[in-house]
């Protein structure tokens, strides 16, 4: 067996609480077939993309309008109400469609995929309605949909709805895992063999029937965390499966029974408006980090691929480490659509919680260890964002983003008019006066959708009016930079303001490294049963590798971006300060809502004052990662010895700027502890 084992992604199984009727979820992409049939309402078709905001809003009006028409001429009621039901959220938000189901045994799946049978593989798992109360007699023939698995997937969450199985394809090799489970971690075996499926048939060949073996499929689960030191944790398993033959044929719904065998072909059509999406990284939430990390490694051969330690990930209180575990693809391209498309690069991001505060410790708290979201690549994020806002707001329904403020893209600052020579006073009346019109808020936040007339209005003093008339154009440009300033300085003027200014609209996190860019967006929680639960959530990705057309693009370029990775984290805290403020205020507690407020408004602060210090991290790493790849290819012994001293030197800066960030996460977790107390 290879030491050495070659990995993809394969698929993903949720367990939820109930599925529709597959004529439910089939009448639902119907109606969105005839949505898409009646007219261009996304970024894809119609020239929509090149349409102003407001003649893009005024199209999606007319797309709910067409959409209310559909849901009443088949005389039933409107489609509004809380989004509970992934699948219906993944047909709506997503253009993705049921492409495969399985039916037996007490339990039922469906098989819900993007447009490319390559890309991602949701197995939505749940117990017919008849078996909730109490377990049927007949076992299911397939291990994977049995509904002991079912009921052990909720009883090990707290009942919550859960992303329960990470699902690997093995090119080769599979019986070197079992054998390394058994050696190092026999504790999270569940059996001590693969199950295997064959296509066995029998055929006439020259007048003889033979019996002739055309596929095989071998699953092999094990649990993916310990619990204690010699107990496994029930709730999450770790699949390695397989393929050959039929069962390896194709990928997703163009060979169903290669993705789980049991899972039978459903007519499926997609409408043209979903864009494929590839599998990225899946991220835990675990108790023992560094105990997963040495079960991957042990197991898997993962090794870490970036470690962000205490200090650098903080909110407020709330506080966690995190490890980017993965293997080292071989795969290489010259062509970025094979690059996008590939699965195997896998990532691994592992989080633990270091204090009793923030969405990570209350994840553990209240579902066990378990994944925290999945993310997906996707080859244009900007049109997939305004395509799952646009169904949103025709429907109704769908998915959600999480907000990201608008002070992480940039403000304006006097600095940017001194710039262009504007005196100090003429800096501070011009600022008074943008706020005094509610086109920038107190801090420095213009509107997007300001206009050049709109200066010529302002009430400002005689002098400023002629300055604001003679540069006008001078002005505005400004003004309408400071939107995208802190993204400006990353990317320059590799972008056109246009795509500048889509990027802030959709509220689209931004990083760079050693010139590959990651653009990132998150969900809400999509598996909540009842608000202010904490429940996973999606992220989706575009990877825009350095091009070079002597260069070969390895899978996952552009690597985690540091930036990001804290901004969410932030963002997760602020959107949950928001939801309490808004708890609070309904339940007229203004106590409780005054200190939500304050937690906003420091947290906003802590974001704002952690980007110049991120973006000195950022630079560093950059760097670290250039001479980190040069050194790999160097075989001048002088040469690597210099690279060497410049890597050593580059990691103690890179610790200097780490322990810059904690100070400001120790300060701001001191202000936010402060502000509890005395309210």
């Amino acid at each position: 067996m290879p030491e050495k084992l070659d990995f993809q992604f394969h698929h993903v199984q949720l367990f939820v609480n109930r599925l529709k009727p597959l004529t439910e979820y089939k009448k639902l992409e119907r109606r969105l077939n005839m949505l898409a049939n009646r007219g261009h309402f996304d970024p894809f078709s119609g020239g929509m993309r090149y349409l102003e905001p407001k003649a893009q809003m005024d199209r999606v009006l007319a797309g709910r309008q067409v959409w209310q028409e559909i849901i009443a001429a088949e005389e039933e009621g409107g489609e509004e109400g809380q989004d509970s039901d992934i699948v219906e959220q993944l047909i709506i938000g997503l253009g993705w469609r049921v492409t495969a189901e399985y039916r037996g045994g007490g339990t039922r799946c469906l098989l819900v995929t993007s447009a490319d049978a390559c890309g991602v593989k949701l197995c939505v798992t749940a117990l017919e309605e008849e078996e909730k109360e109490e377990a049927s007699a007949a076992p299911s023939l397939f291990p994977h949909f049995d509904q002991e698995l079912v009921r052990t997937m909720f009883d090990a969450h707290g009942g919550r709805q859960v992303i329960g199985v990470l699902g690997f394809e093995v090119m080769e090799g599979i019986e070197e895992i079992v054998r390394r489970y058994q050696q190092k971690h026999p504790k999270l075996m569940i059996d001590q063999q693969p199950h295997t499926w064959r296509d066995v048939r029998t055929v006439c060949i020259g007048g003889k029937e033979v019996v002739k073996e055309l596929g095989s499929m071998r699953i092999f689960d094990v649990y993916a965390y310990y619990k204690s030191e010699e107990e496994a944790d029930l709730g999450t398993r770790l699949r390695f499966v397989e393929r050959r033959g039929n069962y390896a044929r194709a990928e997703g719904f163009s060979n169903p029974l290669g993705v789980l065998p049991g899972l039978e072909d459903v007519n499926a059509k997609f409408d043209g408006t979903s864009i494929p999406s590839y599998s990225d990284h899946w991220v835990s939430n675990v108790r023992d980090r560094k105990k997963f990390l040495q079960v991957l490694q042990e197991t898997l051969g993962f090794v870490p691929k970036v470690e962000f330690n205490a200090g650098v990930v903080a909110a407020g209180e709330a506080m966690i480490e995190s490890t980017v575990v993965g293997n080292t693809s071989a795969h290489l391209s010259y062509k970025e659509e094979e690059v996008l498309r590939d699965q195997s690069q896998v990532y691994l991001p592992i989080n633990n919680a270091l204090s009793d505060a923030g969405h990570v410790h209350w994840f553990l708290e209240e579902h066990g260890q378990g994944v925290q979201h999945l993310a997906s690549r996707v080859e244009d994020l900007v049109s997939f964002v305004e395509r799952v806002n646009n169904y949103k707001m025709m429907t109704g329904k769908g998915l959600s983003f999480l907000s990201i403020p608008r002070s992480y893209y940039g403000c304006l600052r006097a600095e940017h008019l001194e710039a262009i020579d504007l005196s100090q006073d003429l800096i501070k009346e011009l600022m008074e006066a943008l706020v005094a019109e509610n086109i920038m808020t107190r801090a420095g936040v213009i509107d997007l959708e300001l206009r050049r007339e709109q200066l010529a209005d302002l009430q400002v003093s005689c002098q400023l009016k002629e300055k604001l008339r003679r540069r006008s154009d001078e002005i505005f440009a400004v003004l309408r930079r400071s939107c995208y300033s802190n993204i400006f300085a990353l990317l320059q003027h590799n972008m056109s303001e246009e795509s500048y200014l889509q990027i802030v609209r959709n509220r689209i996190l931004v990083d760079i490294q050693g010139g590959d860019v990651l653009l990132q967006i998150f969900t809400c929680k999509i598996l909540q049963t009842c608000p202010g639960q904490e429940a996973p959530f999606l992220e989706f990705i575009e990877r825009v590798c350095k091009s070079s057309s002597c260069k070969l693009i390895r899978p996952g370029c552009g690597g985690f971006g540091i930036r990001n990775f804290l901004t969410l984290f932030l963002s997760i805290e602020i959107s949950q300060a928001i939801a309490d403020e808004e708890e609070a205020s309904r339940r007229g507690d203004e106590s409780s809502a005054r200190k939500a407020r304050r937690r906003m408004e420091l947290l906003n602060r802590q974001m704002d004052e952690s980007n110049p210090i991120l973006t000195k991290i950022s630079d560093v790493m950059t760097e670290e990662g250039v001479c980190i790849e040069k050194l790999e290819a160097t075989e001048s012994e002088e040469d690597r010895r210099a690279l060497r001293d410049r890597i050593d030197k580059l990691a103690r800066k890179k610790n200097q700027h780490t322990e810059e960030l904690q100070r400001l996460s120790d300060f701001f977790a001191h202000l936010t502890s402060s502000s509890n107390q005395s309210n």
